[in-house]
């Protein structure tokens, strides 16, 4: 048994030296939502937009097309606030944001396509924003990243801002706003991160000619369980009676928790279950760095934020009494319930090696790979279309196939040269935290493979997993054990399985946003 677990560990490991470290643009998930831009650029902040629900993602893995995914080509309607500094003294408007949204075309390399944005907000009776802005988005994509240029169309520009301290309306025949986008789409996350340049001239007001000069950054990821956009942006406002410098920074994050709810009646079928929780938060905070005397008595510093909104959804209550006591208990149980696992929950035995088969298919469907579409060879005259068998012993009418399928499209993990996947063979610890971070493509963390590991067996992970078990424990999806050890070629159990796809999860519900809006909303320079 030892010998014949020891050849399946060295053939896994050949399968994994061959893998590319790229994946291409089109693996990465058209689920989640292109979201770059939902806060409008000019410093102000949105509730941006829902995660999508364990259901739609269901549904869209259907090929139902009534999921929310389906629907991106609708208006999208969001509140929005800004503080407008043009008479001086900080004004907060509220109101909404109006998207009407575009995206590169399917299986395009380059070419633009059109976005709308349209504000309507007020601080009072006699205070009023209306912005209406077009924008042409030129793209092209070069390996896995996709480049945005955004340039507003002057012919569409408008912009009318009622304040106490006069009306002033914008000039766009002397005005310019552009804003670059890279955006990096890995298989479980979509980074990226862009700069905005804008001269903003108007007219009116109690000073003539008003000049807004605004430089900034923005970060952003989309994933299908987290999301966030931070900007800081620098602006100076000239007029021929004073100037102001301050600096603003925006944030906006969504996230989903996982909550158990306990029954209260004690007669019902089942105890309880859990529920998802789809939450927003939206702050932003400005730092005035020189102003008028005649703002002396206004705080340097401000800050405003939105209220949260919560919705909802409830998961299914699977029986896993059979496991009851057992330390994966609640690991599996979240699996079951997220539809991450499917099936019996009896034959998911905690003790019980896991098939590289079984992980990467749980791990498709946590990171939630778009699997609706499968890939079909080219028909005979006569004869039917049937799915393509990528590999000789993984047959097309499994279920699994399709999440093995979008796992080989993506990059995660490969077959060998002899045309096999071994889906059946067991799959070794390294080996999981090689995919799992590749799926999170951040296998770049890992600068220095020679770095001096914690485990006392690291003499035993191999070269080309060394990297990735650096991130791992980097981003605590692994520890060692009580002896300090990983066990890297030990075959993985479902229950070590159970518990670091949690961790996976965990991560990307709330650790990643430590990364993007906890630090950058915190840093003044």
């Amino acid at each position: 048994m030892k010998i014949k677990l020891l050849s399946m560990l060295i053939l896994s490991a050949c399968i994994f030296l061959s893998l590319p470290l790229g994946v291409s643009a089109s693996a990465a998930s058209s689920a989640r939502t292109h979201r770059i831009g939902d806060m409008g650029f000019y410093g102000g902040i949105s509730e941006s937009r829902h995660l999508p629900r364990t259901l739609e993602t269901i549904l869209l893995g259907q090929g139902n097309n009534r999921s929310r995914n389906s629907r991106n080509a609708n208006n999208i309607e969001m509140a929005y606030s800004e503080y407008v500094f043009l008479g001086g003294v900080p004004v907060l408007f509220e109101g909404t944001n109006t998207v009407v949204p575009g995206s590169p075309e399917n299986g395009s390399e380059s070419g633009t396509y059109r976005i709308e944005h349209r504000v309507a907000a007020a601080a009072g009776a006699e205070t009023s924003l209306v912005r209406n802005k077009v924008f042409d988005v030129q793209y092209y994509l070069e390996g896995t990243q996709m480049i945005y240029t955004y340039v507003l169309d002057r012919n569409s520009w408008a912009e009318r801002i009622a304040t106490p301290a006069g009306t002033f309306v914008l000039d766009p025949a002397r005005s310019s706003f552009v804003v670059s986008v890279i955006e990096d789409r890995t298989p479980g996350i979509n980074f990226y991160r862009g700069d905005i340049s804008a001269r903003l001239i108007y007219t009116g007001g109690p000073n003539g000619t008003t000049t807004v000069e605004q430089t900034g950054q923005f970060y952003g990821f989309s994933t299908a369980w987290s999301a966030t956009e931070t900007h800081r942006m620098n602006v100076a406002i000239v007029n021929d009676d004073w100037a102001l410098q301050y600096q603003i920074r925006p944030s906006v994050t969504v996230n989903k928790e996982l909550q158990f709810v306990q029954n209260e009646p004690t007669v019902i079928s089942f105890e309880g279950n859990f529920r998802e929780l789809h939450q927003s938060f939206a702050g932003l905070r400005y730092d005035i760095f020189n102003k008028p005397n005649f703002m002396w008595d206004v705080p340097n510093t401000g800050t405003h934020s939105m209220e949260t909104f919560n919705v909802f959804e409830q998961l299914p209550a699977p029986d896993l009494s059979f496991i009851r006591g057992h330390s994966a208990e609640d690991d599996i149980h979240r699996l079951f319930a997220m539809q991450i696992l499917q099936g019996n929950p009896r034959f998911y035995i905690p003790n019980q090696a896991i098939t590289r088969g079984e992980f990467l298919t749980a791990l498709a469907k946590a990171i939630k790979l778009p699997v609706e579409e499968v890939v079909l060879p080219r028909a005979t005259r006569g004869q039917p279309q049937v799915p393509l068998t990528l590999f000789s012993d993984v047959d097309s009418n499994r279920p699994e196939f399709r999440y093995i399928q979008a796992i080989q499209r993506a990059g995660i993990a490969f077959g060998r040269a002899d045309g096999k996947f071994y889906f059946d063979y067991a799959i070794s610890r390294q080996e999981a935290i090689v995919t799992t971070i590749r799926a999170l493509g951040l296998t770049n963390l890992g600068l220095n493979p020679t770095v001096v590991s914690p485990f006392m067996d690291s003499d035993d992970i191999a070269d080309w997993a060394i990297r990735d078990v650096n991130v791992a424990l980097m981003l605590d999806l692994i520890m060692p054990d009580e002896n300090g050890n990983l066990h890297p070629r030990r075959a993985m159990s479902k229950a070590e399985a159970a518990a670091m796809l949690n961790h996976l999860l965990d991560y990307l519900r709330n650790g990643i946003v430590e990364h993007y809006s906890a630090q950058m909303v915190n840093i003044v320079n």
